[in-house]
């Protein structure tokens, strides 16, 4: 799928696919060290897999695959917070890959404030030397550019980057229904997967134990709170739906993985077939035609 015909084999697209595999490798460790799925399995990255290789736009090197990348690897360091003592180091890293990634996907700054939520609730782990660590994190990569531009004599690009960022359109339903057919298709695939999902957890969560609970519920908030901004927010939805799928795989992965029955076994089937079209809607514009 990553090197369908009609894509552009290039520099851009083979760096890409060995980013993707190397956020797959952290999907898997995520899981591996959390026991995020309760039984041996590698479908969290393998759904993770799966659903970046059906969007085209996370193929090459780019702002949706690089953010993406950066907010696994800030999921997998915030999870290790969980019921620290002194988890301000840990917290610290996780607030700098947050504000990395928040370069290519602006929607990451929203997750600051959530974040320490996550962390004080879910986590059990906010201390005030934790919350000022985060502060700190979040601001070193802008502090760092910011020293970079003006070394170079180039504060314009900063202060652009910085009102680019804070810049937010206003809703509206001719922003939504000015997304390409695709794209529409696309974001329902993935929403419909990950609301299933969410229901069959919120309705089975009982089996899991107390620390793994906690990190499948941030999983859930960070899937609804990225669903509202692609609704909120249409004319980011590249960046934003890559964000998205690092969310609800994992859920989508709990569910196909712990699911059981005639029943579940026909929606795996169906959410096999959905996501097969999601593909070929995406490597093959012109199916487009056929609708």
């Amino acid at each position: 799928m990553w090197w369908w015909p009609q894509q552009a084999v290039s520099a851009l697209n083979l760096v890409g696919c060995l980013l993707c595999l190397l956020t797959a490798f952290v999907v898997m460790e995520t899981n591996t060290r959390q026991h995020i799925i309760r039984i041996r399995t590698r479908m969290m990255s393998c759904v993770w897999l799966i659903l970046s290789a059906s969007l085209s736009f996370m193929h090459p090197l780019g702002e949706p695959l690089v953010a993406a990348s950066f907010l696994c690897i800030s999921y997998m360091l915030l999870f290790r917070c969980y019921g620290k003592h002194r988890p301000q180091l840990t917290v610290f890293h996780a607030f700098v890959m947050l504000g990395m990634g928040s370069f290519c996907a602006s929607a990451m700054l929203l997750m600051v404030v959530p974040y320490f939520l996550y962390i004080a609730i879910f986590m059990r782990s906010l201390t005030r030397k934790a919350f000022w660590a985060g502060i700190l994190g979040i601001v070193v990569p802008y502090w760092c550019y910011g020293v970079w531009c003006f070394a170079m004599g180039n504060m314009e690009d900063f202060t652009t980057r910085m009102a680019d960022m804070v810049n937010c359109e206003m809703p509206s339903l001719e922003a939504i229904t000015s997304l390409p057919l695709v794209s529409k298709i696309s974001v329902g695939i993935v929403a419909l997967l990950s609301i299933v999902s969410i229901l069959h957890y919120l309705n089975t969560n009982y089996d899991d134990k107390i620390r793994v609970r906690m990190i499948l519920y941030i999983y859930v908030s960070q899937t609804l709170l990225l669903l509202a901004l692609l609704v909120l927010q249409p004319a980011l939805y590249q960046t934003t739906m890559a964000l998205l799928v690092a969310s609800a795989s994992p859920l989508i992965a709990h569910y196909i993985s712990l699911s059981k029955g005639i029943v579940n076994t026909i929606v795996f089937v169906v959410f096999l077939l959905l996501t097969t079209g999601m593909a070929a809607l995406n490597l093959c514009p012109a199916l487009l035609t056929l609708l």
